[in-house]
């Protein structure tokens, strides 16, 4: 999952679309492909018998088995192609089905009913258009199929009545070689009808590999580095940096973090504020620079290592469905007692006592529905559950309630104890709390400096306050 299209995929297409391709890789291995074993096994057993029977009239028949191959061989070119373009096609129809679905309120209230229908109704239109050209291939094998099953059967009484009549064969064994041709030919029949789903499965396999051969640009050291002691000094030294090489978002960003200080990080939308986080995380790796905790290269640790030292609260919180106390913990092994303690210090335990079986209720798809502030709640508590030496707060507290901001006041207050901490915010309550402020834009460090600093200097950051404050005023 450390392949960068996955970040680039806010939607889920992708996720929808290799869904579709699994489900189809699985309905052949259930419905197909035991099947094509015993028709094998069926074939392999009536050649046998017709060369047990009379060998002459059997090497004559056995004439067929090539240009079966060679049908067959030629059609599944052919129709690999056509369902390649198939699947394809009906991965867009789902993708768009899949965001239509899930925006019609957006739909509604911008109007673009019509629009939808439309691109609705051209997708509909290229994957009928596709599915017929399948069609036609297979109106072409079919008859094939039955034209060599009936040559064989006529061969079959021309050559096998001249033995009859000759006493070399008898009747009964005539009329066993049609009995046994056509049951030789009915697996070819059958085959044509399942190839259509072999055929898409073949075309949704290489989707799959594909995926899995892509290798990612994230690659983990042969022999990481191991940090001792982490006393969590943070330098981004030079970055350049552009998900697209052609098109930087960062320019020759230098900053440097120490241990124990808090660093707010703000900026218009665009800046690159995030992306910096980003590579802090190693989801990507500049192109120029290098990225430091406690002088040692981040690109020679171990990514499991990384992502522990630096603990990040985004603002979209992932839940799993299961109980509280299982989101909370998730992979380090944090005792009930700890999670507890941890709780009761940041005053998240308001929160958790609320809640109708405390750490025990089950949250997310099929159980409790947290709001946006208990989400980030839990988000907290998951970070702290980690001791990160390093923590990192993306617009953490954009988007909550005043009831769920005062505890996250205390919150907030217990995890910059102690830790680096890189903050990323609009809120004047969170930006005054850091030790530095730097101000980003366009990719660049423009200013750097205390509240009142930036503030004497009426520069990019009293445009921000003014900005943020104006805006409270129109709210109140």
């Amino acid at each position: 999952l450390d392949l960068p299209f996955f970040n680039n995929d806010p939607t889920g297409r992708l996720v929808t679309r290799l869904t579709n391709d699994i489900q189809n890789m699985n309905e052949m291995f259930t419905s197909v492909i035991v099947t094509l074993f015993n028709d094998l096994l069926r074939l392999l057993g009536i050649l046998v018998l017709l060369f047990w029977m009379n060998p002459r009239l059997a090497a004559v028949l056995s004439l067929f088995v090539p240009l079966a191959i060679i049908v067959t061989i030629l059609f599944a070119r052919l129709a690999r192609e056509r369902f390649r373009e198939i699947r394809t096609q009906l991965a867009k129809l789902n993708s768009f089905l899949s965001e239509s679905l899930s925006g019609i309120p957006i739909i509604q209230l911008f109007g673009r009913q019509e629009a939808s229908r439309q691109n609705f109704e051209n997708l509909s239109e290229g994957f009928l258009h596709r599915s017929l050209r399948q069609i036609k291939l297979f109106g072409a094998f079919m008859p094939l199929t039955e034209f060599m099953s009936s040559a064989a059967i006529a061969i079959i009484l021309w050559y096998g009545g001249g033995e009859v009549l000759q006493k070399r064969l008898t009747l009964g064994e005539v009329v066993a070689f049609i009995s046994y041709m056509r049951l030789f030919f009915q697996p070819l029949r059958e085959l044509a009808q399942k190839y259509s789903v072999v055929q898409s499965a073949m075309a949704s396999a290489e989707r799959i590999f594909q995926l899995l051969d892509t290798k990612s640009a994230i690659t983990q050291p042969s022999q990481p580095a191991r940090l001792q002691k982490t006393e969590g000094k943070l330098e981004f030294n030079n970055l350049h940096f552009g998900y697209q090489p052609d098109n930087p978002i960062l320019h020759d960003i230098s900053l440097s973090l120490y241990p124990g200080q808090t660093v707010a990080l703000v900026g218009t939308t665009g800046s690159g504020k995030t992306t910096l986080v980003s590579l802090l995380l190693r989801f990507y790796d500049p192109q120029k620079g290098a990225i430091r905790i406690d002088g040692t290269d981040i690109a020679t640790l171990d990514l499991r290592e990384l992502r522990t030292i630096v603990g990040v609260i985004l603002q979209d919180v992932f839940i799993l469905q299961d109980s509280l106390f299982a989101n909370i913990v998730m992979d380090t092994g944090c005792s009930r007692e700890s999670v507890q303690e941890i709780l009761d210090q940041t005053g998240m335990n308001r929160f958790v006592d609320k809640l109708p079986s405390g750490l025990n209720t089950v949250i997310g798809e099929g159980g409790l529905e947290l709001s946006t502030g208990e989400k980030q709640l839990l988000s907290f508590a998951r970070v702290l559950c980690r001791n990160p030496a390093i923590l990192v707060l993306d617009e953490a507290t954009a988007a909550i309630d005043t009831e769920s901001e005062n505890i996250l006041e205390q919150a907030i207050a217990d995890s910059f104890k102690g830790r680096t901490s890189l903050v990323i915010a609009h809120r004047l309550s969170t930006i005054r709390r850091a030790d530095h402020i730097v101000v980003m834009a366009h990719g660049k460090i423009v200013e750097q400096g205390s509240h009142e600093e930036l503030l004497k200097r009426d520069g990019h950051y009293a445009l921000l306050v003014a900005m943020d404050l104006q805006n409270d005023q129109i709210i109140s």
